[in-house]
């Protein structure tokens, strides 16, 4: 299905009769509950943290996305996302729910202005529970409607190494330095 479109954004959800889609910095198919809008540029001030494209949490009623990926159980993941508040017309505080793996947390943000979005880093860890986890973002605003909701862009997840590999690294290291340091004097010997 395709998305209901109004110029700068592309609504998607209930209202628009879609439940999935692929954004271009949102890697992946995320379902969609409720109502969300991926919005472009807009020469008010709304501008994505990385072109071209961010998501407001809030399209005509609030929403909510999550993805599932692979995982490996009892592993650590970095999460790191960029969040600001819609910065539309009166901007309003706004705050939501963010879940994945071992860590639950929530993020508001109140500094965007209508030519300056203000947007944030966020960084956090977690573990993976299990070889599949869902990361979701849920919409906290109680405004009926529109111009109060978290806006995202930037979304990674990446693998922390673990201890092990981290010592195994070393002392790769160490043998090829080893070696190089033993060719080094066996050559230094046939030429004297």
């Amino acid at each position: 299905m395709t998305p209901a479109t109004y110029g700068f954004y592309a609504n998607y959800g209930v209202n628009a009769g879609d439940s999935h889609y692929s954004g271009t910095s949102f890697d992946g198919s995320w379902v969609i509950r409720g109502n969300v809008d991926l919005v472009e540029s807009l020469p008010t001030g709304w501008t994505p943290q990385s072109t071209p494209f961010s998501l407001d949490l809030v399209g005509n009623i609030s929403g909510a996305i999550s993805q599932t990926f692979g995982t490996i159980a009892g592993h650590t993941y970095n999460l790191s996302f960029y969040f600001s508040n819609n910065s539309y017309g009166s901007p309003q505080p706004a705050e939501a729910n963010l879940t994945v793996g071992s860590l639950s947390d929530t993020i508001f943000h109140g500094g965007a202005t209508p030519s300056v979005m203000d947007w944030t880093l966020y960084s956090g860890t977690f573990t993976a529970l299990a070889n599949s986890t869902t990361l979701t973002f849920t919409e906290n605003d109680t405004t009926p409607c529109c111009n109060g909701g978290i806006a995202l862009d930037s979304v990674s997840v990446t693998a922390i190494p673990e201890p092990a590999t981290w010592a195994m690294m070393v002392l790769g290291f160490m043998g090829v330095g080893f070696m190089a340091y033993r060719r080094k004097n066996n050559n230094s010997f046939r030429l004297a």
